[in-house]
């Protein structure tokens, strides 16, 4: 029996080393399909499309490929959904290639609503994954898709998550940390409103860490901002083997979030694998991952004064963030590689 082709299409961030959630979510699709021809032969290539920023001609090159594989993986945003998924669908009908869309977020459901050929197109290939239950069932429900499966966000190194969080610093100062595109959107000016606070009360034993790549737009503000405080540091960017090992030597993460339509963030996950808690903002489906009061905090939407508030009562409390951190462990153990191989394998040969 001739061995299946399998090509990856996303937006792998490789010509820049771009790290943000939709690359990291790529990168990790690629790499369980890696790990896994062992079990399954099957031929393996992918195509990343940050290369269209300095070679459009490449575009070619990925149409090419679509056109000889057998199952698509197609991971893609906004932009690419729009105007490269009815070519691609063509292709797949015409050559009889089985689509699986790994969702990025959690905005499908809105994006297509005035979108009737997409809809359509959607409805007829092989698979479609977003990363929520709720997305998941509204999909399912307003649009009559019957080719849904949920596909919760993962992480390949499974060992991690039997990590038990122990304190770094040996002082009784606490840590926190943000991890994510720097970026207003990301809710990073509510960091230094936090700093702030914790000045006006005195309190100096916290330090607030940024990791992440800068909006270019924001850079100079973000620089500026940086200057005048003196307990937030911008510590630059983590690779994504190094994630766990740098984040254990927190004691919370903050996800102060404004975009409503996240999906299943990444870092929260990260978190989670690496025993520390969460506070967020109540984003659409917040509290399908963060049980308020047990693995971390959920504050009102796009309130600012609610999430410094209630960061400021958890710093007050170690206590209570000791036990978040072990009820966070617990949590991790649904986002394993095997989880997520389980569903795909499922669906990728039948």
């Amino acid at each position: 029996m001739k061995k299946k082709n399998v090509f990856v299409l996303g937006y792998f961030g490789y010509e820049t080393n771009q790290l943000d959630g939709q690359t990291v979510k790529t990168r990790n699709i690629y790499e369980l399909l890696k790990n896994r021809k062992q079990e399954i032969d099957f031929d393996l290539s992918y195509f990343d499309t940050q290369i269209f920023q300095s070679n459009k001609v490449s575009v070619l090159k990925m149409f090419a490929k679509i056109w000889n594989s057998d199952i698509l993986f197609y991971i893609a945003a906004h932009n690419n959904l729009k105007y490269f998924f009815p070519i691609v669908y063509v292709i797949s009908k015409l050559r009889k290639v089985h689509i699986h869309y790994v969702v990025v977020g959690g905005w499908l459901a809105e994006f297509i609503e005035t979108k009737p050929l997409h809809i359509k197109m959607l409805r007829h290939i092989k698979g479609i994954y977003p990363q929520t239950h709720d997305l998941t069932e509204e999909l399912k429900i307003k649009y009559k898709f019957r080719n849904v499966f949920q596909l919760n966000n993962f992480r390949m190194n499974s060992n991690s998550m039997e990590i038990t969080n122990q304190k770094v610093n040996k002082d009784n100062s606490l840590k926190l940390v943000f991890m994510a595109r720097i970026h207003p959107m990301k809710g990073v000016d509510v960091l230094f409103i936090i700093a702030d606070k914790l000045k006006s009360l005195s309190i100096n034993d916290v330090r607030i860490d940024i990791y992440g790549p800068i909006y270019e737009e924001y850079k100079k503000e973000f620089e500026e901002k940086l200057k005048s405080h003196n307990l937030v540091f911008y510590k630059g960017i983590i690779q994504p083997i190094n994630i766990q090992s740098v984040l254990k030597k927190y004691d919370l993460m903050l996800f102060p979030t404004k975009y409503y339509t996240e999906g299943f963030p990444g870092s929260i996950l990260d978190a989670y694998i690496s025993g520390i808690p969460v506070i967020a903002t109540c984003w659409k489906y917040a509290n399908e991952f963060i049980e308020h009061n047990v693995c971390g905090i959920i504050t009102k939407f796009n309130d600012d004064d609610n999430f410094v508030n209630s960061t400021i009562m958890l710093i007050k409390s170690p206590g209570t963030i000791d036990l978040f951190k072990r009820n966070a462990i617990k949590q991790a153990q649904k986002y394993s590689g095997d989880s997520a191989w389980s569903i795909l394998k499922e669906n990728m040969f039948s």
